[in-house]
């Protein structure tokens, strides 16, 4: 018969604090417009397109669908939209 010796581990968690005095002012104003930028490119195309979808044809699902399937092909390109927008802020 073979024995089944279950063993516990333990995970430690470990924050990597930093003062907030270390964080220059251009990071936090760089950070900012790049998250707004971003969250606006992850936004307002999908909303346009269900609103355009649906004022067109009428059908509320047609326009929910492409709007949804849009905002997640953008989702999925964050990252590369992420770093595009942050090589433009930078000096």
């Amino acid at each position: 018969m073979i024995e089944l010796k279950e063993t516990l581990t333990r995970v430690s968690l470990s924050f990597n604090r930093s003062r907030l005095d270390t964080i220059s002012p251009d990071i936090l104003v760089k950070s900012f417009w790049v998250s707004t930028a971003l969250a606006l490119i992850l936004s307002l195309p999908p909303l346009g397109l269900f609103i355009a979808v649906f004022q067109g044809s009428g059908n509320i699902l047609v326009g929910a669908i492409i709007g949804f399937g849009l905002h997640f092909i953008l989702l999925s390109s964050s990252e590369r939209i992420s770093s595009s927008l942050t090589s433009l802020f930078e000096d």
